[in-house]
């Protein structure tokens, strides 16, 4: 007859070990666990209770700690090839605490020596449940709280359970682990010490968003348009932009937007410089900071054009009124 169990012992207790804890069936062969925690007590006698299957519901720590006896007890575990799988569950599961636990399976007629590793931390759903206040006087018993805890989808347990029954390998949720590479690993049995990392996807903004504000720096390049004389363009230090402007076009084709074409600067045998305001739509800011500039050299010119006419004026007022100039 098949002996099989699941248990949810209390975590991390301390415990007295028995004076010939050694001699009991449940402890023979392996390392005693230490007096301060007695997760490995528990399991190590509900193993020699069964013949068959036994699972545990544990907190995270279990899983890695690196207290000598219970370090030394995991290796004796998968030495002797008695753990078939190791889940890792989210954290917040439980209405009282927000510890992260774990599902260790043991099964004591094992086919294979793989281990299988499966991360269920973002395997979840969140759900708001109501919990009633139990301590701390009417204030509190008298009171519904609301709590959010994370809960297994079926889904999750499904896919959990096949990757487990046909030791699968995907990344980011399973891996088949050989035992050689978890004693390597000082015997910690934390699947995401295993499981390969998915690939993230690249986040970008979308190709339209990206292909309008190229369009649009684009526009605004070519709002004002000059044409020089290229030797003149040579001597200002514009020969730089004489090259030929790559055509994106195809580029952006290629996810569906269009691309504008630069055409702000040209070059010419024809002397002077022309600019060109092209656009109708708003004043370029550009032409806005010239206008400025210009209107104040204007004023400056102004000045400059009075201060020569008075002295103009009075230098031929005394040569008129002589008779020196005539009029």
């Amino acid at each position: 007859m098949e002996r099989s169990l699941v248990s949810n012992p209390p975590y991390n207790m301390a415990w007295a070990p028995p004076a010939l804890a050694g001699f009991m069936s449940q402890y023979a062969g392996y390392t005693i666990p230490p007096k301060n925690n007695a997760n490995f007590a528990f399991i190590l006698s509900a193993l020699n209770m069964v013949n068959r299957r036994a699972a545990f519901l544990l907190p995270n720590g279990c899983l890695s700690s690196n207290t000598k006896e219970e370090k030394e007890i995991r290796c004796q575990l998968i030495d002797e090839n008695l753990i078939s799988a190791v889940i890792n569950l989210p954290d917040s599961m439980f209405e009282s605490t927000g510890i992260p636990t774990c599902i260790v399976l043991f099964d004591k007629k094992k086919e294979t020596l793989k281990i299988e590793m499966v991360d269920m931390k973002e395997t979840f759903e969140a759900e708001v449940r109501d919990q009633r206040g139990q301590f701390g006087g009417e204030s509190h018993t008298g009171r519904t709280y609301h709590k959010t805890l994370k809960v297994i989808t079926a889904e999750g347990m499904q896919k959990a359970a096949e990757a487990i029954e046909h030791f699968r390998d995907e990344p980011g949720f399973c891996r088949a682990v050989q035992p050689q590479d978890i004693i390597f690993n000082d015997c910690i049995l934390t699947p995401g010490r295993y499981i390969e990392q998915a690939a993230a996807e690249p986040v970008h903004r979308s190709f339209a968003d990206i292909a309008n504000d190229y369009n649009r720096v684009i526009g605004q390049k070519n709002a004002i348009k000059i044409r020089m004389n290229r030797t003149a363009a040579k001597r200002l230090g514009f020969d730089c932009m004489d090259r030929e402007e790559p055509d994106l076009s195809a580029s952006f084709a290629m996810v569906g937007q269009k691309a504008a074409k630069e055409d702000f600067i040209s070059f010419s045998a024809d002397d002077g410089i022309r600019i060109t305001v092209s656009t109708k739509e708003t004043i370029h800011p550009l032409i806005i900071e010239f206008l400025g500039h210009w209107k104040q050299m204007i004023m400056h010119l102004n000045n400059e054009e009075n201060r020569y006419l008075a002295e103009f004026r009075d230098a031929l007022l005394p040569e008129l009124m002589s008779g020196k100039i005539e009029v």
